[in-house]
């Protein structure tokens, strides 16, 4: 139940006019100045960080612990709110969910899910969508959206996958920083979440993520410490499950060793729901406690003082954090609370351009897709045609308007066509509707929500078996994946097509069937390995995964999705990075702009992609590092970099890009750092992990 509260914003207002001032406005005037000589810290002039020390040493202790937790009586419909101070002029924070979408308990655009950023593989995608979060969370009175979500998919039944980016740690934390670039750029706080290692939901609240360093800085670290350098994240959220024994909240080496001093954070840190565990958190870097006061009060913080943790210097520090993050954002100057509407259209527009960029062609024998507009007989089967596919729990969006890709599919085939329905619930009935087709598009789709895991990767119900009885019956079937991760696809041999849509959001439908009729040419790669057997997947024991006794030994180390496939010679089903097109793409002409180098420095190259086929499309091109064993064994190889490049039919363009230091690096336990070893360096540039035709050896000298 929400309880709503009215603030009352007061302004001193000079009215213009002729002759000297009225006593009345003199003293008004008067007033005004001497309220802002006591309140140093609204001048605009200082830095946040000289205003937050000022408004710091005017605060009470009630004060201050009041900014450390979340309470009730937000002024709109919030997930999140920390109450103001109008003694002070200190604002509310409004807070909401938002990986997907804003979720307030009010309407707003349902985007596609965000593991479809990452399939894009270009970063101005994941920023587009960022920006209509950030806006649309702007327009329902937000001052903070909880997303984006960074976790690397280390299993991929992983019930939260469809929110997370990718298995790679640094596709993972390019697309969150272009995410978050995109949501502050609307004045709105992002709030890079789960910080880490919370990569299941089975036993989530308290399972030990037992990880050794190494891998925790490679791999579970290093997409939280790219979003943090890309695009300063006014807040991060700490996750539910413990670190090496230590509750995420409660973990100062985690929180304040690595997130603070390594990764160079200086914004706030807030708990997930609740995931506080003791009133020292404080003190281990913890600054609001969510959504209540149930840790951090007044009484609480004061017993704890006595006992020495947290000091009143912690307390300090963290209250110093959130009020700078406040002022870098203009919260003080602005009322956050104000409403305006959504801009409906704008939203959907920029949800059918995300659905559009994403989407993965698996799949395409014989050129079935696209589809010829003399294709006059379509047999559209399964619900999930009718009713888009949506992740659940936080992510789950209320939409202002949604479609669905049957009524698409009607409008783009023309009303010479003839399209039929079947829902697929009697698998006998949907193959007697395709029998007598042209073209058969099954739509199939798993289910994915928050709290917990997925029970395997087959898809649920009789799927598996309608699309089986449906390509028996057509030759020509096709199947459209509305999925948010791996599945397995015991029936690819005798379907045509497959293409992979994720969940497709607000105007997935309008999107699919521009895909499936080629007025858009699909570009995505996939973020995440498809599997060809359930066993096959790295993290494959029990004390892998779920865990044993409660805690999960991460004992595939730096080996995570493609690395682990590579490495043990497994092959996939689909490898990370796999995309097909309506077009070919030729890579030629690999030239470093220098053989060798330092190790601090960047690996800059070149090559040519060509389009040989006769529509326009674009492919994201990928660059991979394979580094010496001298000092660390380490994956056979690692992306180091992408680019997404668009060409018209027949044209090449020169593609160039740099492969940062930190991507030839290894975390050295020794020193505590990131260490670039002298010796060879694997450069391989192609369309996927698998396929790599451009090679070149690039070294490094001490």
């Amino acid at each position: 139940m929400r309880v709503a509260t009215t603030l009352v914003f007061c302004a001193a207002l000079t009215v213009p006019g002729p002759g000297p001032l009225s006593l009345g406005q003199a003293t008004a005037s008067a007033a005004s100045a001497d309220a802002e000589q006591d309140r140093p810290w609204t001048d605009r002039s200082r830095s946040p960080e000289e205003r937050a020390e000022l408004l710091l040493n005017a605060m009470t202790f009630g004060e201050k612990v009041g900014m450390l937790h979340g309470t009730l009586g937000s002024p709109v419909p919030t997930t999140g709110y920390i109450a103001p101070i109008p003694r002070l002029g200190v604002p509310g924070v409004t807070m909401t969910d938002g990986p997907a979408g804003v979720r307030n308990g009010q309407k707003a655009t349902a985007l596609p899910a965000p593991v479809a950023q990452a399939a894009s593989f270009d970063t101005e995608v994941a920023r587009r969508y960022g920006r209509t979060v950030g806006s649309e969370a702007r327009a329902r009175g937000q001052s903070q959206v909880f997303g984006p979500g960074t976790n690397v998919q280390r299993v991929p039944v992983n019930g939260r996958n469809f929110e997370y980016y990718s298995e790679d740690p640094y596709l993972a934390g390019t697309m969150a920083g272009a995410d978050t670039q995109g949501i502050q750029s609307q004045g709105v706080i992002a709030t890079v979440k789960h910080y880490m290692a919370n990569n299941q939901e089975t036993d989530r609240m308290t399972v030990s993520a037992d990880v050794d360093e190494r891998t925790l800085h490679e791999i579970y670290g290093k997409p939280f410490d790219l979003a943090v350098r890309a695009s300063r994240p006014g807040s991060v959220m700490c996750s539910y499950n413990r670190v090496n024994t230590v509750y995420a909240c409660s973990n100062e080496h985690t929180l304040r060793t690595m997130l603070r001093s390594r990764f160079g954070f200086d914004g706030y840190v807030v708990s997930d729901y609740p995931s506080t565990h003791r009133t020292s958190d404080l003190a281990a870097g913890l600054n609001v406690e969510l959504p209540l006061a149930f840790h951090v009060n007044r009484l609480t913080v004061r017993a704890a003082q006595s006992a020495g943790a947290p000091s009143q210097a912690d307390v300090d520090q963290r209250v110093r954090e959130i009020l700078t993050v406040l002022f870098r954002f203009g919260l003080f100057e602005r009322d956050g609370t104000a409403t305006s509407p959504i801009d409906e259209r704008a939203g959907n527009d920029a949800a059918q351009h995300v659905a559009e960029q994403s989407a993965v062609l698996l799949k395409n024998d014989d050129e079935t897709l696209p589809l010829k507009d003399s294709t006059t007989r379509i047999a559209v089967i399964g619900s999930a045609a009718a009713d888009s596919a949506q992740g659940g729990g936080s992510s789950k969006v209320d939409p202002l308007s949604e479609d669905s890709a049957l009524e698409a599919v009607k409008r783009r085939a023309g009303s010479g066509a003839h399209v039929t329905y079947h829902d697929g619930g009697d698998v006998r009935g949907a193959a007697e509707a395709a029998e007598s087709a042209d073209v058969a598009l099954v739509f199939a789709h798993d289910k994915e929500e928050e709290g917990s895991d997925r029970a395997d990767l087959s898809l649920p119900g009789n799927q598996d078996e309608l699309i089986e009885k449906v390509a028996e019956a057509n030759s020509r079937t096709s199947v459209v994946l509305q999925t948010g991760g791996p599945v397995l696809m015991p029936w690819l041999p005798r379907v045509k097509s497959v293409l992979e849509t994720w969940y497709p959001g607000a105007r997935g439908g309008a999107a699919t069937a521009r895909l499936l009729w080629g007025d858009v040419n699909p570009s995505g790669k996939l973020p995440q390995t498809f599997p060809a057997r359930e066993e096959d997947v790295p993290a494959h024991t029990k004390e892998q995964y779920p865990g044993v006794g409660g805690t999960v030994r991460y004992s595939e180390g730096v080996d995570v999705g493609y690395r682990w496939y590579d490495a043990t010679d497994t092959k996939p089903l689909f490898p990370f990075g796999h995309g097909l097109s309506y077009s070919g793409f030729d890579y030629s002409g690999l030239r470093l702009e220098k053989d060798s180098g330092g190790t601090g420095d960047a690996v800059r190259l070149s090559f040519t992609v060509t389009n040989t086929g006769k529509r326009a499309g674009s492919e994201a091109a990928q660059v991979y590092v394979g580094k010496p064993d001298s000092e660390a064994d380490s994956p056979p190889r690692e992306l180091g970099g992408y680019r997404k490049v668009g060409l018209k039919p027949g044209e090449s363009k020169r593609v160039t890009l740099s492969v940062d230091p930190q991507q030839l690096s290894y975390w050295d336990t020794r020193t505590d750092r990131f260490r670039v070893s002298p010796g060879d360096y694997g450069i391989a540039v192609g369309p996927s992990s698998r396929t790599l035709p451009l090679t070149a050896t690039y070294r490094v000298t001490d």
